[in-house]
């Protein structure tokens, strides 16, 4: 048994030796790597707090605002990181002098640094131009936020082809030509993005909407303010504050209902009828004349139209006491549609230089409908509402003056 301990311990002390060499090896190199990152840390450390001390002193003098929007978004602290890595860089080869491949894979690792530092240094470039360029919520605003965007992505993609040609020893053309096969695929993942950044190249160029804008879309029942347009969504506030998400592309691809023209001009359009049951006309005699004569906004109004009935029972040779239907006889609604005309004229609160009518609209199974359409000299929501039931209510009630009855459907059965 002792024989062949012996000769098994002889047989394995060449590849003890071996396991001796290779440990002490990896632990000067696992020595330098842990020294070397040290080092880098301490540069990085004071390099970047120098760097930043500085250029605060800097952006804090001046009276520019540029330099603080640049110095929010970390454009400084990027090039910060630079000269760490420059001195890194050249720190390489006396650190790890006699390991070429260890060499070989730290400077990878420091072209990817590189590429991710630019990365995050062109991102800060965007922000800042975005946020100094885009001060009102205008329609340039939402194409220079949406280019910001796309050149974002574009960055994205660029940098990680870059990193995956360093990673492959391959160079990016390359790459490249071999993500032509997919590019199908790209096309799929990013469908959304390129819709949406055509469609906001639209809106921009012919000014549809804007953030800010009071908007109505139909399809999906919503209305409310847009408070964000990106690339993939646009954001509206309904005007119970919940907060609606739809596709970009869905502004332009859909019917859109764009009020803000209407609130800069501050009129905002009532637009609606009064249903009143037939049997209720008739045709006015002289008591119903008398009595509607003390209106005083239809007065000269029977008054002219009296005269003019006059005339032309004289010249047609007519007797409205016989025929009354030949004599040009007014009516209890013909009047109360000249009354309603007249009181929307008068009224303080409706815009007298936009479209103002009272006309029928096409009888109904359930009585003849009699619409208001004029506009508000205001657009505010809650003042609308009470203007327009304030002018109901007056008609509403009025319209039993004229003995005219107002039709009331219901359901129930007797």
């Amino acid at each position: 048994m002792e024989i062949l301990l012996n000769e098994w311990i002889y047989e394995f002390i060449p590849h003890l030796e071996f396991f001796k060499k290779w440990i002490n090896t990896t632990v000067i190199i696992i020595g330098k790597i842990l020294l070397f990152i040290t080092v880098l840390i301490i540069f990085e450390f004071i390099f970047h707090r120098v760097v930043c001390l500085i250029v605060r002193k800097i952006v804090s003098s001046t009276p520019f605002v540029w330099d603080n929007i640049l110095y929010e978004n970390k454009v400084f602290a990027s090039l910060a990181h630079f000269f760490p890595l420059s001195i890194g860089f050249i720190l390489v080869d006396p650190f790890f002098k006699y390991y070429p491949k260890i060499i070989l894979y730290i400077e990878k690792i420091f072209y990817i640094l590189l590429v991710l530092i630019l990365l995050q240094f062109l991102i800060g470039i965007v922000n800042s131009i975005m946020r100094i360029v885009t001060n009102e919520k205008n329609h340039p605003t939402i194409a220079i936020r949406s280019f910001s965007q796309l050149l974002k992505i574009i960055s994205f993609i660029f940098c990680f082809l870059i990193i995956i040609a360093i990673l492959t020893k391959n160079d990016l053309t390359t790459v490249l030509t071999s993500l032509g096969t997919i590019t199908a695929i790209f096309m799929l993942v990013f469908r959304d993005t390129i819709l949406g950044f055509v469609s906001v190249v639209q809106m921009a160029s012919t000014k549809m909407i804007k953030v800010g804008d009071w908007i109505g879309i139909q399809k999906y029942s919503i209305e409310g303010t847009v408070i964000e347009i990106n690339l993939i969504s646009a954001k509206i506030e309904n005007f119970d504050r919940t907060i609606t998400s739809i596709p970009t592309y869905d502004l332009i691809s859909t019917s859109v209902i764009n009020f803000e023209v209407m609130r800069k001009k501050n009129i905002r359009r009532i637009k609606r009828s009064i249903l009143f049951n037939i049997h209720s006309f008739h045709f006015c005699d002289s008591d119903n004349l008398k009595k509607f004569q003390h209106f005083s906004l239809i007065k000269n109004y029977i008054h002219s139209q009296q005269k003019e009935i006059e005339i032309f029972n004289i010249e047609k040779n007519m007797d409205p006491s016989i025929d009354m239907i030949n004599g040009r006889p007014l009516t209890n609604i013909g009047i109360f549609r000249q009354y309603a005309l007249a009181y929307l004229h008068e009224h303080p609160k409706i815009s007298q230089s936009e479209t103002l009518m009272v006309r029928y609209l096409e009888p109904t199974p359930y009585g003849l409908p009699i619409e208001l359409y004029c506009f508000t000299n205001t657009s505010d929501s809650i003042k609308y509402e009470q203007i327009q039931a304030n002018i109901f209510d007056h008609l509403l009630t009025a319209a039993k003056a004229f003995n005219l009855k107002v039709t009331q459907i219901t359901n129930k059965k007797w």
